[in-house]
């Protein structure tokens, strides 16, 4: 294991990226993007897939100079064709256009299409909350969840984030897939050679694993209720945008050369249009601190808000450095010298 410096790892990976045909600017916001998830501990979404996303790009599904389109369609909601770009570039883009319109309406809802991969949504929705406003990110991935009461996966891990401002302390960031895990956790675990929880995966005969490379599908959050968010997400994304759903996705780790026309939805609301919006933060910080204030069960120290485990990790790797694995930074440096 080794542990780099956020900086120096951006710079790594914005050099990767760009030498790979992206723009210096689109480079660096992959990068970003990219460590960002790190520096939150969702390392899963983070550097250890610049591999992959390089394998895409030399096949040519992935394009590193998307010609990208904005539509307005209406005061509050627009489209956006990401031209078959990467997904961080594209929803970070969309996420800009639906702030400028959110200041402007109140709230807008951007329909993404011809997009790729997006990696930690929580990115997207941080923009919005340095805007002072309210981010909403949903996606769609290829299938892996099994569906509740079914055998074999339908829908993909699906996720979903909203990000919230706060007058002190850390925003309340709730940003999760519909599967009891996103599948990057698994992936991890595979390069680790390190077990998984019996409750996260299936193997090929439908039956629970704690073995990361016999796990062949995935299962929903909590049974029916995370099943039914992944299906509306499906809905929500990739029909509303003229894309494809479940099972007619193209899938991530196969067929590198097919362009995969996943579909998103970024949202922004600025709550300055509603009754509470002289209270709004101030009352968000305010639940916030009730919270670290609520009774413990035994070995807990403190209840902490959503995304709050991430913002202090976040203090933490910025202070002390971010673990790599020496296998993903091998592939990195030998990605550097090519």
């Amino acid at each position: 294991m080794k542990t780099v410096m956020g900086d120096e790892l951006r710079s790594l990976v914005t050099g990767i990226f760009h030498h790979g045909g992206l723009s210096e600017r689109d480079g660096a916001l992959m990068a970003d993007s990219l460590v960002h998830a790190n520096l939150r501990g969702t390392d899963s979404h983070g550097v250890m897939r610049v591999p992959h996303y390089m394998q895409r790009l030399r096949a040519g599904s992935i394009n590193p100079k998307p010609n990208t389109r904005f539509e307005r369609t209406g005061p509050a909601t627009a489209t956006v064709f990401g031209d078959h770009g990467f997904g961080h570039v594209t929803n970070w883009d969309a996420m800009g256009w639906a702030i400028d319109m959110a200041k402007e309406s109140g709230m807008a809802l951007i329909g993404v299409a011809e997009s790729n991969h997006c990696g930690a949504l929580s990115f997207f929705a941080s923009r919005a909350i340095e805007a002072g406003l309210i981010g909403i990110v949903f996606t769609q991935t290829d299938k892996g969840v099994v569906p509740f009461g079914g055998r074999v996966p339908f829908c993909g891990t699906n996720p979903l984030c909203f990000g919230i401002p706060s007058s002190s302390g850390p925003p309340v960031m709730l940003d999760m897939a519909t599967s009891t895990v996103a599948g990057g956790h698994i992936y991890k675990a595979r390069v680790e050679n390190t077990p998984i929880p019996s409750t996260w995966a299936l193997d090929k005969d439908s039956q629970p694993t704690t073995d990361p490379h016999a796990a062949a599908y995935w299962t929903p959050m909590a049974g029916a209720k995370g099943f039914g968010l992944g299906v509306v997400i499906d809905i929500l994304t990739g029909v509303l945008s003229g894309g494809a759903y479940g099972p007619h996705i193209p899938i991530m780790y196969g067929d590198y050369d097919k362009k995969r026309n996943l579909c998103h939805l970024i949202g922004a609301l600025d709550f300055r249009r509603f009754a509470g919006s002289d209270s709004f933060l101030d009352q968000v910080g305010a639940m916030v601190c009730e919270l670290h204030a609520a009774p413990v069960k035994e070995g807990v120290e403190q209840v902490l808000a959503p995304g709050e485990p991430e913002y202090l990790r976040v203090l933490e790797r910025e202070r002390n450095g971010i673990p790599i694995g020496d296998s993903t930074w091998d592939e990195l440096q030998q990605l550097a010298q090519e």
